[in-house]
């Protein structure tokens, strides 16, 4: 219950303290520890779960931040304070001081912080309640990370991928830290109930019976106001209610308000969303398929687009500015044509379904960086500076060239027939490589099966249409404020129709329109009329 001898305090028990932090740190040094702060009414939530357990009260957050949970129970809890014992791990030195101050002027407060990292720390304790808002980093913004693969494929028998997420090792060394009886509250980016790197992290979440409700928030709520991520709440408890999981979508800041008193009937009440058993939860499966309806099922006759091309990221340099020309730059320093490649570096330079010389050739007149720097030989006077340049602004040191040899060696990815985008707002833009260019991250690469290459434009018609739009977004990943992304394998395992159940008469029609369509686009000519004809033909052909 509050008590009005907190009155004094209502500076602490509002969001204030970690506005002044924003304030005062920079985004670049935020973004580094991955710090994004947690809302009160998301934290008031997360704390009831936790503190509302039957083992006791001795409550962790591995990630203390400012320490806005501790400050949310104290705050709702204040006369009871003193039956609280808190530890918090903070790595950043400013921060844990900071949060220490604060939390020091709560009466009574039972405290203890530790300026450490807490995934090398603290393996052996256990705790009543867990509760953190992890940071969000890759692992190769956290160095160096085979010990930590390593370590917890040692401690708990878990092996991770290096692709894995911070945030990730953050859950699950607390749930191995985590009491009987003991609760658990985590609020992360979903994007590991869909990734593929997120499938032994699955299995292990699983296998521990733990998880209670996933509560998924609407990805254009935007939580974390300064990041561009998902997020979902995860809440645990090892208690003997270990049968069941509810996967809970919420739309609106109100929604997230008003489900606090459903979560704290638990267990009585198990229904506002969907519940899953947790021994039929499938590891292997994008979690999406509990928490919304998929497109695909509209359809019938599917398969993976795998079994007609094979999808690959576009050429990562790890120095774009370094390894892509424009025609001036090149004139600057006298790099020969024979070692430049044409290359697309941006989304923004191919914005329509197809994208040939001409495109190119206007790219280049605008004197836009279009070539990829192909150092095949250093005798060349010109070309040996320009690398030599490089390694004097050490280039060679970067993270991605240090690992190549020699390290400005380009990747093998030689053009693609289809080029698509990796982000997008509005949907999947499938590009017709007309000019035989290569490449970067900014596209992947599809490249089609031999087989298939007679039927390109059969294959290119469909991926244009919007019934392969909606199809695809079932394999999509949601970065938050409405931005979506697909990682190569997401596209790989996607589902496409199966162009074998074309017969060649549909099949003629649909090339007719396709080259209408591809027509209308290169003569500037409105293509609406071509694209729903396409659409309303894949339509009467696939729909169940």
């Amino acid at each position: 219950m509050k008590n009005s001898g907190n009155s004094g305090l209502n500076g602490i028990f509002t969001e204030a303290p970690e506005k002044e932090h924003i304030k005062k740190y920079s985004y670049e040094y935020r973004k580094k520890l991955g710090q994004f702060f947690t809302p009160m009414f998301v934290a008031d939530l997360m704390s009831e779960w936790v503190i509302n357990n039957e083992s006791g009260l001795t409550i962790l957050d591995p990630a203390l931040g400012l320490g806005i949970f501790f400050r949310s129970i104290a705050k709702n809890h204040f006369e009871a304070i003193n039956n609280f014992k808190f530890i918090g791990y903070e790595i950043d030195s400013n921060m844990a001081n900071t949060a220490k101050d604060l939390l020091l002027k709560i009466p009574n407060i039972n405290l203890q912080i530790f300026n450490e990292d807490y995934l090398t720390e603290d393996w052996e304790v256990r705790y009543d309640g867990i509760i953190c808002n992890p940071p969000y980093l890759k692992f190769h913004d956290y160095e160096p990370k085979d010990i930590f693969l390593n370590m917890f494929q040692a401690k708990i028998g878990i092996e991770l991928s290096g692709f894995t997420n911070i945030y990730t090792l953050f859950i699950l060394k607390s749930l191995w830290q985590l009491r009987d009886n003991g609760r658990m509250a985590y609020i992360v980016p979903s994007e590991f109930l869909n990734a593929n790197y997120g499938k032994n992290i699955k299995k292990y979440i699983k296998e521990s019976a733990s998880l209670r409700f996933v509560i998924v928030i609407d990805f254009n709520l935007g939580v974390f106001e300064d990041a561009t991520t998902t997020s979902c709440i995860l809440l645990l408890a090892k208690d003997r209610n270990d049968e069941k999981v509810e996967f809970i979508n919420i739309n609106s800041v109100r929604e997230l308000e008003l489900l606090k008193n459903y979560i704290l009937s638990y267990p009585l009440t198990r229904k506002k969303g969907k519940v899953i058993k947790i021994n039929e939860l499938d590891e292997a499966q994008k979690w999406r398929i509990y928490y919304q309806e998929l497109n695909g099922n509209k359809f019938k006759h599917l398969v993976p687009l795998r079994k007609y091309a094979k999808v690959m990221r576009g050429i990562a340099t790890g120095a774009n500015d370094f390894f892509m020309f424009s025609e001036s730059k090149r004139q600057k320093y006298g790099i020969k044509t024979e070692f430049l490649l044409p290359c697309l570096s941006k989304a923004s330079y191919a914005t329509k379904h197809f994208f040939t010389n001409e495109d190119f050739e206007r790219l280049k007149q605008a004197d836009k960086p279009v070539y990829l720097l192909n150092a095949t030989d250093l005798s060349d006077e010109d070309l040996r500076k320009y690398i030599e340049l490089g390694e004097r602004q050490g280039i060679n040191k970067r993270y991605l060239t240090s690992k190549k040899t020699p390290w400005y060696a380009l990747e093998n990815r030689p053009p693609a027939s289809i080029l698509v985008t990796v982000f997008n707002r509005t949907g999947l833009r499938f590009i017709l490589n007309e000019a035989g260019v290569y490449n970067l991250t900014a596209f992947h690469c599809v490249y089609p099966k031999p087989d298939i290459i007679p039927k390109l434009n059969l294959l290119m018609a469909y991926l244009v249409t919007d019934v392969a739009q909606e199809i695809f977004e079932d394999n999509r990943r949601e970065y938050g404020k409405g931005l979506k992304k697909f990682e190569p394998n997401d596209l790989n395992d996607a589902l496409i129709v199966d162009l074998e159940k074309i017969n060649k008469d549909e099949e003629e029609h649909i090339i007719y329109l396709f080259t209408e369509f591809r027509r209308s686009i290169i003569e500037n000519k409105d293509s609406t009329k071509w694209k729903n004809a396409l659409n309303e033909l894949f339509l009467n052909l696939f729909k169940r």
